[in-house]
């Protein structure tokens, strides 16, 4: 008897975990994003402190190699990039260069770029719009954020546009 509650136990577990999973792949994917898959996070913080390179010529586990690593993932162009101008701050001005448009106002999938944030400035990639005008980003390297490790992955809920631009990359074209 004692053997067939643990199993019945186990297998109610089992349900209310596969159910919970199941609810969280929902919420992931509702904005038709992908945020998560960074090839490079089990680099990170190593990579970014000693400036290694990654596969679009930016520094790995910064922020603007998670963002083309986003834009890849998402379908859309990364062969705008231009080499040796790609710190974060540039990224308004090579992207209108090559005829992408840049705005002010926040849409899911654009690039947040923030120009005077930092030396190098900050780039996120909008994961959702909150109904307040507000919008979410998920990001590496976030600049001056207390209780964030450096060269560490973070998702961002309620950000304002105080500062920022947006780049509104297309897909990529078949």
């Amino acid at each position: 008897m004692r053997a067939r509650s643990l199993l019945l136990i186990v297998a109610v577990a089992t349900v209310a975990a596969a159910s919970a999973n199941a609810s969280l792949a929902r919420t992931a994917t509702a904005t038709g994003v992908i945020a998560y898959g960074y090839p490079y996070t089990h680099r990170c913080p190593g990579a970014g402190i000693a400036k290694k390179v990654d596969r679009w010529g930016m520094y790995m586990c910064n922020c603007t190699s998670y963002v083309a690593w986003a834009l890849g993932a998402n379908g859309q162009r990364i062969d705008w990039f231009v080499p040796g101008a790609m710190d974060a701050k540039n990224w308004a001005n090579v992207a209108r260069h090559a005829k992408i448009p840049v705005g002010a106002v926040p849409r899911v999938g654009a690039v947040a770029v923030w120009p005077r944030q930092s030396r190098f400035g900050h780039v996120a990639y909008v994961t959702r719009i909150e109904p307040d005008g507000s919008f979410d980003v998920s990001e590496y390297n976030p600049p001056g954020e207390e209780g964030i490790d450096p060269f560490a992955f973070d998702v961002r809920r309620g950000v304002t546009r105080d500062g920022a631009l947006f780049v509104y990359v297309p897909a990529r074209s078949s």
